[in-house]
């Protein structure tokens, strides 16, 4: 009850949980209805394929059946020892007794023959052979002149006529096959000659079709001209009436709708579910039809629904777990923030303090009817916070007011005008014991302020300030402050256990500060840290102190820590310049062209320059860009070489680069282009020829023609000394880098087009197969083809 008193009271959770869940059902559901639906489709349409398979089949085999009874019948009826019997007035004996044994003889020689019978108009008599025909006392050929010889109802010759043949039982076990001289219906007012053929022999292929499967398939029946339907066997099902005019009726709806001879329709027949499949036999006479069970036909793909259901519920009680987890997972972090505010609720305040604030306390279901949900709750608690926050901004930004005037203008406040400042703004900092205060910069501060933007500032201002301030206080009392955007100062009071105000674990704190910075925010900080004050009106003092010790950066470099005593022999240095021979060298070196030795004398000059103080640098890393210069301006002058050197930016780079190491780097570069510069023309020019060569390589090595002589006949230059110049240069002979510009365009025309190999050799320049394969598989490491099928497969 505690769980469900624990969601209950989340409506919030409850939101996101039946969301997820009702996704989960949703799709689940769809996928399961879809795929069973599919899936009956899909069988439906396979069945019916092979239904109508099956009686084209049945089809071919009962007209392949009538050809051979007409063949026969067509030699019987010309069978001279049969015709007295059919057109005899006046029948000799021996005609008789001729005409029987030959009937006889056919018997014998035609397996499916159940009977034959003649019958002669002259005389109105019949003559058969069969047993019955001739024992029976006239039954049977009573049976045969009621059904065959009806002048009210003449039959078709030349087609297949179900009879039955026995006595008392009305099951077709045998076809008439009736032949005369003439194609019409056949009458006792002519001659003719009755073949009655096997049932069994018909039905044969029926019933081997129809066992052709182990599942049982339906049945086969066949449907003649009025409706009646014939089987093999006499307790078929779908031979009664009732069947038989349902069947009738789909069949001929679906034939009548459809205008076509063969097709499939599902119905009801006698209650239950059934599928129909029909063709007509190709004479006219029969339709072969194919009756199934829906149920039975479908009974895998029920089978199959009832386990995508099981499987698909399985799945949803899956699902619904995985949406209570992810939805508590999500909710967590709501759950966490509510579990903070709780206690600073005015209506839970008196709860918290009696009962356990847990999943199903009462406190949660108290905040849940009195705020609705969480996020209504929160955001409660947002604006009775920003209300509170605005009534302690005022007192918060009066208090920092004084803390810069302390920093920036302590000498204008007397000892005890600071201590009655800082006991009535109850400023975390000791009026008895000293002080120490701390910088911290922001490295790389001009490009940081051009490329970040006013809001991005004030985030990160705002967190140097209180991460410094919360790093530090935990050990030292402390106040922090921002001045001027560009820095923050910390003003530390000795801890309780730093008993001589030593302030030993300061830099420990100021790195750990450092750290945190940049893992966050990615900026680095530099520190300047003052000496220990003993009275407030030296604050001011005390802040200077720092704000010089942070900018010995450009000799300790980004992210250093820099106290008083690191900086002593900067402070007491007594040299202000270079000396002028250094200058005079470095200039001289310059105008020779000798790189290394302009490097040298720029490293001993900036070794000189990181003993001085901040500002004698700054001094004289100026008066060596204006040495640059003035060695730059002379060498333009008396055109010893050219080179593009932005004469403006060698007097910026003070300005700009914040650590010696950087301003040494960019003035090592300038001097650099400028002994660049001064190479031969010569070299240039050779330089400038090698590109051309380069070029008309690149611009025609689809040309086959293209060769050494032919480039060097181009720039009108020996093919010797081209070559030669181009081996030095490169490394590589002009025929190796031509046959390495082709085959990397073989390359690309194998990877992205359907060109052939011998139009890609025509668009690459080459003539010869084997010469073409020899060297793509040296630089490839296999043929064209090979390297073909292996992108195409990756």
């Amino acid at each position: 009850m505690k769980v469900f008193g624990f969601y209950k009271s989340k409506k919030y959770l409850q939101r996101v949980m039946l969301s997820i869940m009702a996704s989960m059902v949703l799709v689940l559901a769809a996928s399961s209805v879809s795929n069973t639906y599919i899936l009956e489709r899909s069988v439906k349409r396979i069945q019916e394929d092979s239904n109508l398979k099956v009686l084209s089949q049945i089809q071919y085999n009962l007209s392949y059946m009538n050809d051979i009874i007409t063949r026969l019948s067509n030699f019987v009826y010309r069978d001279h020892f049969l015709i007295p019997l059919m057109f005899n007035g006046d029948l000799p004996k021996m005609d008789l007794i001729r005409g029987y044994r030959q009937m006889s003889n056919i018997m014998e020689s035609s397996s499916f023959l159940h009977s034959m019978v003649i019958y002669n108009k002259s005389q109105s008599e019949l003559y058969g052979t069969s047993n019955s025909f001739l024992l029976d006392g006239g039954i049977t050929k009573e049976r045969i002149r009621s059904t065959l010889l009806d002048p009210a109802n003449p039959q078709p010759t030349n087609r297949l006529i179900p009879m039955s043949m026995s006595q008392g039982d009305e099951r077709i076990d045998s076809f008439a096959f009736i032949v005369t001289d003439s194609l019409k219906p056949f009458s006792s007012s002519q001659s003719g000659i009755i073949l009655f053929i096997k049932s069994d022999w018909v039905f044969e292929s029926l019933r081997k079709m129809n066992v052709a499967s182990s599942r049982d398939q339906g049945e086969i029946l066949i449907q003649t001209k009025d409706g009646q339907l014939l089987s093999s066997d006499p307790n078929a099902s779908y031979l009664s009436s009732e069947h038989q005019n349902s069947i009738n009726e789909l069949v001929l709806n679906d034939k009548q709708a459809g205008q076509h001879t063969s097709g499939f329709v599902i119905g009801d027949l006698a209650g239950e579910k059934n599928m129909v499949t029909y063709m007509d036999d190709g004479l006219g006479s029969w339709t072969i039809l194919y009756i199934q069970s829906y149920g039975k036909l479908m009974a895998d793909v029920t089978k199959t629904r009832n386990q995508s259901f099981m499987l698909s519920g399985l799945f949803l009680l899956f699902a619904i777990g995985i949406s209570i987890g992810l939805s508590y997972k999500l909710y967590n972090p709501i759950e966490n923030m509510l579990k903070r505010i709780r206690p600073h609720l005015p209506s839970t305040r008196k709860e918290d303090a009696r009962e356990d604030d847990g999943p199903g306390s009462g406190s949660g279901r108290h905040v849940s009817q009195s705020y609705g949900d969480e996020l209504t709750l929160m955001s409660d608690n947002y604006m009775r916070l920003s209300e509170k926050l605005n009534e302690i901004s005022s007192e918060h930004i009066v208090s920092k007011y004084y803390i810069r005037r302390f920093l920036t203008d302590s000498l204008l406040f007397s000892h005890r005008d600071m201590q009655h400042l800082i006991e009535k703004h109850e400023l975390n900092i000791s009026v008895r014991e000293p002080l120490i205060v701390c910088v911290l910069k922001i490295d790389q501060f001009a490009v940081y302020d051009r490329m970040t933007t006013g809001s991005t500032k004030k985030l990160h201002s705002f967190a140097i300030v209180n991460i410094a301030q919360e790093i530090m206080g935990k050990t030292y009392p402390c106040e922090s402050v921002e001045i001027r955007g560009d820095h923050v100062v910390l003003i530390l009071s000795p801890s309780e256990q730093d008993d001589n105000a030593q302030f030993n674990q300061v830099r420990a704190l100021l790195r750990d500060i450092q750290d945190t910075i940049e893992r966050y925010y990615g900026l680095t900080l530099s520190c300047g840290i003052s000496d220990v004050i003993s009275q407030f009106p030296y604050l001011s003092t005390a802040y200077a102190q720092a704000l010089r010790c942070s900018q010995y950066l450009i000799v300790k470099g980004n992210k250093a820590i820099i106290a008083s005593e690191d900086i002593k022999e900067n402070l007491s240095s007594k040299q202000m310049s270079l000396p002028d021979a250094l200058e005079r060298k470095l200039a001289e070196a310059l105008k020779k062209g000798q790189l290394t030795n302009a490097g040298n004398e720029l490293e001993k000059a900036f070794s000189h320059i990181a003993t001085f103080s901040y500002e004698d640098m700054l001094r004289a890393v100026s008066n060596l860009a204006w040495t640059i210069k003035n060695a730059a301006s002379d060498i333009v002058e008396h055109r010893i070489g050219t080179f593009s050197v932005d004469m403006d930016y060698i007097h910026q780079i003070p300005q700009e680069k914040e650590t010696l190491e950087e301003m040494y780097l960019s003035l090592l570069s300038l001097c650099a282009k400028i002994c660049e510069g001064q190479r031969p023309a010569n070299m240039e020019r050779n330089e400038i020829m090698l590109e051309t060569v380069k070029e008309l390589i690149e611009q025609k090595f689809a040309d086959i023609n293209l060769s050494q002589q032919s480039i060097a006949s181009t720039v009108k230059l020996s093919s010797a000394y081209i070559g030669k110049l181009f081996k030095e240069s490169y490394n590589m002979t002009i025929t190796e880098y031509m046959n390495e510009v082709r085959l990397n365009h073989a390359r690309e025309l194998l990877e992205r087009d359907n060109y052939t190999i011998a139009e890609i050799m025509d668009k690459c320049g080459y003539a010869n197969q084997s010469y073409f394969f020899r060297l793509f598989k040296g630089k490839v490491g296999s043929t064209p083809k090979e390297y073909r099928m292996k992108k195409s497969i990756s």
